[in-house]
């Protein structure tokens, strides 16, 4: 399995083989690291049925952002729970070589016996690329686990800062670039590496090869699912359906979207905090993989004006046609689209997933829920909480519920001030949560915080407030020099643009330094 190319040569996985892990930052980490879980599968893809040599692992959050629409256990790729999981499986990994090596040993070193089918009867474990967004809650045993990984055993690959790793910086274009002190190992290299779309055309192939493309639930009497037509007036746009659309009703009051009341999960839930992702209640898995990216964005647009646009407006959003009779019909191809993926994977047959009052158009509140609105709504609690602790557990949620940069991975020009609002506001949450930890907060609540900022300034990589937060609160808790590679990480993010640190950020280090020599 290879990663990328140096001159004229293939570069091979072990070129990660680094003591300590290997840290990828960058602008170009998570295409590459994209690639790395696709090369993997398609690695695997070429040893079938054997067994793969190189398995992945990597938590579900961060398998969820790279390849949406990746089962639990698919082929050679495992995603685990959460990091804390991902780690105990790294260690059950190192446990299952050595247990491996031993009964080597006991049987006098023989290679193992090969069954008929080709097949070792005590195969080796191979290698686990652990890949993993590492946090302060689990930096010390994710450390641990990579100064354990052994050549051949394990890799262990992070997407930020791990303490001991060595670092590469991922350009755009894959060329990777390294501290001086590391040597030139990795010099020309250049990473293979993968955009969204290509990555979720790949897995679709690879889903479809082993006919484990998530299902959709179906009930008695619903329609199977149906190919998205690309014409409207094509036979397959003339399916079996009690109307073509909905006649339009009556309209009602638009106003500021109300919290949900709490009770049953609503049948669709459509995720835009990162990619437009839709989920059918009650299955985990996402569904809808194989709508067009024009449907997910009229998807987002919709999401991002919960109440409603009209025909015009969305004409010009989604850039249809400017002939009034072929926009309509461009956009009655949208709301079919809609209707057919989820009814299909709801199995309600006749619900109306986009409601139509006259021109306006809008998702139905009482079918579809958004992490978007859920997002808006925990944000104006935590405005109106009449004490700090309803307030910070407010802020904690919608922290939690911030996957990512709205509708991450299109290019739509409207959205751009949307993205830019959305990240803002859930950069200001950590930083109150952050501020609460640094003055008033447990040694829990500090932890806990640089847990949230970790993962703030990994989608804000430039947000300079957020660091300034991490370098106060780790040069409390005493770790000092992560205080400073913290201040190195956003420098270099800054001079990537040109810009250097804030005086402010710089004298946090600076007034350290010269109390330790006061001392």
């Amino acid at each position: 399995m290879t990663i990328g190319t140096a001159g004229h040569a293939e570069v091979p996985l072990d070129a990660l083989a680094e003591a300590g892990g290997c840290a990828w930052n960058g602008p170009g980490a998570e295409a590459a690291a994209r690639a790395l879980v696709v090369g993997i599968l398609t690695a695997a893809e070429r040893q079938r049925p054997g067994t793969p040599g190189v398995t992945g692992l990597l938590a579900h959050d961060l398998a969820d952002r790279l390849l949406p629409g990746l089962p639990p256990d698919f082929s050679a790729l495992t995603t685990a729970e959460d990091l804390d999981h991902a780690v105990r499986r790294g260690e059950e990994h190192l446990l299952a070589h050595a247990r491996h090596r031993h009964d080597a040993q006991e049987a006098g070193s023989e290679p193992p016996l090969a069954t008929p089918e080709g097949k070792d009867e005590k195969p080796s474990p191979g290698t686990l690329v652990l890949l993993a967004e590492p946090d302060a809650a689990h930096s010390g045993r994710l450390t641990a686990l990579a100064a354990r990984a052994t050549h051949g055993n394990l890799v262990v690959l992070t997407l930020g800062d791990l303490p001991g790793a060595a670092s590469w910086h991922v350009a755009a274009d894959g060329t990777v670039s390294r501290d001086k002190e590391s040597g030139d190992r990795s010099s020309g290299l250049r990473l293979f590496h993968l955009t969204p779309q290509a990555g979720r055309d790949v897995l679709d192939v690879l889903l479809t090869a082993h006919d484990e493309r998530p299902r959709p639930r179906m009930v008695p009497g619903a329609r199977a699912p149906a190919h998205l037509p690309q014409d409207a007036d094509s036979e397959d746009a003339a399916e079996q359906e009690p109307e073509d659309d909905p006649p339009a009703v009556r309209a009602e009051p638009v106003g500021p979207v109300k919290p949900r009341e709490p009770g049953p999960a609503k049948p669709v839930r459509l995720n835009v905090l990162g990619p437009v992702t839709l989920y059918a209640h009650p299955n985990p898995e996402p569904v809808g993989l194989g709508l067009r990216d024009e449907v997910r964005e009229f998807l987002a647009l919709l999401a991002a004006h919960p109440a409603g646009l009209i025909a015009d407006d969305i004409a010009r959003h989604l850039r249809l046609s400017e002939d009034s009779d072929q926009s309509a019909k461009e956009l009655k191809n949208l709301r079919r689209a809609v209707r057919r993926a989820l009814r299909s994977a709801t199995g309600h047959s006749k619900a109306e997933f986009i409601q139509l009052h006259g021109e306006l158009h809008k998702l139905h509140p009482g079918l579809i829920e958004t992490d978007l609105a859920t997002f808006t709504q925990t944000l104006q609690r935590a405005a109106t909480a009449t004490d700090e602790a309803g307030r910070l557990s407010a802020l904690r949620l919608a922290a939690d519920l911030y996957h990512g940069p709205f509708a991450h991975g299109g290019d739509y020009p409207w959205c751009d001030s949307i993205r830019e609002s959305l990240a803002s506001k859930a950069a200001d949450a950590v930083a109150h949560i952050a501020h609460h930890a640094e003055h008033t907060g447990t040694r829990q609540d500090a932890d806990s915080a640089l847990a949230l900022l970790e993962k703030a300034i990994s989608l804000s990589p430039t947000h300079e407030l957020l660091y300034q937060h991490a370098i106060r609160l780790h040069q409390a808790a005493g770790r000092h020099d992560t205080a400073r590679r913290t201040f190195t990480l956003l420098t270099r993010h800054l001079n990537e643009l040109g810009l250097e640190p804030d005086p402010a950020t710089r004298s946090l280090l600076t007034a350290r330094s010269r109390s330790v020599h006061s001392a």
